[in-house]
């Protein structure tokens, strides 16, 4: 049984993330906007592999997600930003989001999302915090890297 366990363990820590050397940030820039209550960010990510980073399919329906980012807030950014509930997740109430479905070789791919934030006074310690976490990237319901904001 232990062996067993052994193995799943090592796969799971050997296979990593699917594009985690391949995806780059190559700007971000963060937007607040007062009346809405919301912070954008929009990204502009590189893939430096050689290979497509999404899928590519015919689809019958017009809104599949494919490829989508999601940002992760560190503790401090946490207090003052609206979080989803009923999640083990740490999950930023999302405003709106945009995204392309794949990210060619050596390309880079714009992407952008929005999530609202407390009704607070300090909007300047908002923009201060914008870039504490992490930002995952995923291909339908994998994680296929996850990068730091900073």
């Amino acid at each position: 049984m232990r062996f067993i366990w052994l193995i799943i363990t090592s796969f799971f820590l050997l296979t990593g993330f699917a594009h985690q050397d391949h995806l780059k940030i190559i700007d971000v820039q963060t937007t607040i906007n007062e009346s809405q209550k919301t912070i954008r960010y929009d990204f502009k990510i590189k893939n430096t592999g050689d290979k497509t980073i999404g899928n590519e399919f015919d689809y019958p329906g017009y809104y599949f997600r494919g490829m989508e980012i999601v940002v992760v807030p560190d503790k401090d950014l946490q207090k003052f930003m609206k979080m989803m509930p009923n999640t083990k997740y740490k999950k930023m109430k999302p405003s709106g989001s945009g995204s392309q479905r794949r990210i060619l070789p050596n390309h880079v791919a714009e992407f952008h999302a929005e999530y609202f934030f407390k009704d607070i006074k300090n909007l300047s310690k908002v923009k201060e915090l914008a870039l504490s976490g992490k930002l995952i990237i995923l291909d339908g319901p994998n994680v296929i890297a996850e990068l730091p904001l900073k």
